[in-house]
């Protein structure tokens, strides 16, 4: 199988590739390993999906280290669109802070992003926009790496599962009472699906966006502001504790913060994009 690339500005997108191609790859920009980059800065190469044969991998802790390796551009990518975000978002911000109002123009951007990120209040006026603007403060923001690539781990069996092949899925997101998705062969509820995604940016995206909106995500976003009132960034074994709520499986957090510790991932918490020189 030839591999597609697709070369543009922000980065290197690979639509299809096999494990062996993607080697070459990562090996030609000096991505030889998924820990100790140099300045911490991982190459800005996104895979659209995971590579063919990827499941054939036979020894685990190469299979491991690749899927982290593949993981990290992509999730500081969704990071990097949640910062720009809210660098739209901190203008209108800025602009209530010097004139106690807004603009009609900003007005109209509250209302959008407080239906992304769901946001509800029955005020009127002035009070309305303000009580938008301070709730979309605390939910949009970037979530940490760490976390985002460990429960992606879990959740794929190191991206072995068959919904990560099939649908792009990399966190068993449902969607409900729906004629699209991925049928749930081991459960007999056959009201969820399996949301299915174009490439796995989305799906991650979409799970970065859940957390930054979900009750059960609550807490994980409480700490993380605490820690940002602090200027600390976002350490994901500080805030494993808090993702007692993310799945059903027993002692969930406790697995996320071994995984999150044994791949010593807290280094991507603060690792960023660029190609080596």
């Amino acid at each position: 199988m030839a591999q597609e690339t697709d070369f543009r500005q922000d980065g290197i997108y690979v639509e299809k590739t096999t494990v062996s191609q993607l080697e070459d790859l990562f090996k030609f920009y000096k991505y030889n390993d998924y820990i100790y980059m140099p300045k911490w800065e991982y190459p800005p190469i996104y895979l659209q999906h995971i590579p063919s044969d990827f499941d054939k991998i036979e020894n685990e802790n190469q299979r491991n280290k690749l899927f982290l390796r593949l993981m990290i551009p992509l999730v500081l990518k969704v990071n990097n669109d949640i910062e720009a975000e809210r660098y739209d978002f901190l203008s209108v911000k800025t602009y209530y802070e010097k004139n106690n109002d807004f603009t009609e123009k900003d007005k109209a951007y509250l209302e959008e992003k407080a239906k992304k990120y769901d946001v509800f209040t029955r005020l009127k006026g002035l009070r309305r926009y303000t009580y938008l603007m301070e709730m979309i403060d605390q939910k949009m923001d970037i979530v940490s790496p760490s976390i985002l690539i460990a429960l992606a781990a879990i959740e794929t069996n190191w991206g072995t599962s068959s919904s990560l092949k099939k649908a792009n899925s990399l966190y068993k997101e449902k969607t409900w009472y729906s004629e699209e998705g991925l049928p749930v062969e081991e459960d007999k509820d056959k009201s969820y699906k399996i949301k299915i995604y174009p490439n796995l940016y989305d799906s991650i995206y979409d799970f970065a966006l859940k957390m930054n909106t979900s009750i059960d995500f609550e807490s994980f976003r409480f700490n993380r502001a605490l820690l940002k009132a602090r200027d600390k960034y976002q350490s994901g074994r500080y805030l494993a504790g808090n993702m007692i709520l993310a799945s059903g499986l027993k002692n969930y957090a406790g697995i996320l913060d071994y995984t999150i510790t044994f791949y010593e991932l807290t280094n991507i918490d603060e690792a960023t994009l660029g190609f080596q020189d």
